[in-house]
């Protein structure tokens, strides 16, 4: 690969992502496991900061060019549904169960990507789909009360993939108008007013209003929202927009596995959680489909998809892109 920027970029978000879910529960805990609270006061401080980036000239938006709507759609896949669905979802399994089972992420996407934009996994691609499903049942032959997995917890993280998958395949088809700031500024927005005013609304009726913020006294939680408000809502959502606009979507799809990675080492070794021998031979299999999609990918056959974006330089070193032909500043 040529261009390793929109690569880097996404090895970062992934990094970030993948220990995110330590930082989550550490939060969770001192809200009482008040999923809403915690996503509330992590995007608003998301929010804050691009918004403080916006008044002192560092990055400009311009929502004219485009059907705005289409970046109000990526937002109500993510945040507003995925969010709630996989922040919950700490609450009912394993780090290190969740991490397997997103590690199925990108077998989603390119399933979504074939429905909405058209873009279509070759023979082999699915002969590694066909992998990655084994090793999802090997992880299986375990005894739940070993894994700690929950129906609950299983249908919440499937529920996750399902609304991440089709935020990443719209985010990729708004990126061909718009720039990776424009649409996370919304989409963090977006997340930052409903979680407000679902958390502060249940507050505000139970009476608690007035110890709302009595969280943030806690170090732990502090660091949680600092992590995740900056480190996910900011720079990992950025960073990942912009690998999705830059990079073929299969390799793309790929290497967002590294968030498994890191998730199971933290689980494992920060949050003290089992994961047997059995898991780990299907996470290997798992992770083994899913790196043969990212090699089985050439230029050939990205050139025969329908939703092409193709990274154009213009003269004045601003980026362009192609979709369906079409050249768009983003």
């Amino acid at each position: 690969m040529k261009n390793y920027k929109p690569l880097l970029a996404n090895v970062v978000a992934q990094t970030i992502f993948g220990l995110g879910y330590f930082f989550i529960r550490m939060g969770m805990a001192v809200v009482d496991q008040d999923t809403v609270k915690f996503l509330s006061f992590r995007f608003t401080l998301g929010f804050l900061v691009m918004t403080v980036i916006l008044l002192l000239g560092v990055k400009k938006v311009n929502y004219k060019k485009g059907f705005i709507g289409l970046i109000f759609l990526c937002g109500l896949f993510n945040p507003a549904i995925s969010q709630i669905l996989e922040t919950t979802s700490t609450s009912y399994a394993p780090t290190s169960q969740i991490a397997m089972y997103n590690s199925m992420l990108p077998i989603v996407m390119l399933i979504f990507s074939a429905l909405i934009n058209k873009e279509y996994p070759t023979r082999r691609q699915l002969g590694f789909v066909v992998v990655c499903v084994i090793g999802v049942f090997i992880a299986n032959l375990v005894e739940p009360d070993v894994t700690g997995m929950t129906k609950i917890g299983l249908i919440l993280i499937i529920g996750t993939n399902v609304a991440v998958a089709i935020n990443r395949v719209l985010v990729r088809r708004a990126s061909a108008v718009f720039t990776s700031f424009e649409i996370i500024y919304i989409t963090t927005g977006m997340g930052a007013l409903l979680f407000n005013v679902i958390s502060a609304g249940r507050s505000a009726a139970a009476g608690t209003l007035p110890v709302y913020f009595e969280g943030l006294a806690c170090p732990e939680f502090a660091v949680a929202v600092l992590y995740m408000g900056i480190g996910s809502c900011v720079i990992a959502f950025l960073s990942m927009t912009y690998a999705s606009a830059n990079l073929p979507f299969a390799v793309y799809a790929s290497t967002c596995t590294l968030s498994t990675v890191i998730a199971i080492v933290s689980g494992v070794f920060l949050l003290h959680e089992t994961f047997t021998t059995v898991q780990g031979i299907g996470t290997a299999v798992i992770l083994l489909g899913i790196v043969g999609i990212s090699l089985s990918y050439d230029k050939k056959d990205e050139e025969g998809n329908k939703f092409h974006l193709e990274e154009k330089k213009t003269a004045t070193g601003e980026m362009k892109v192609q979709a369906d032909g079409r050249k768009r500043e983003i």
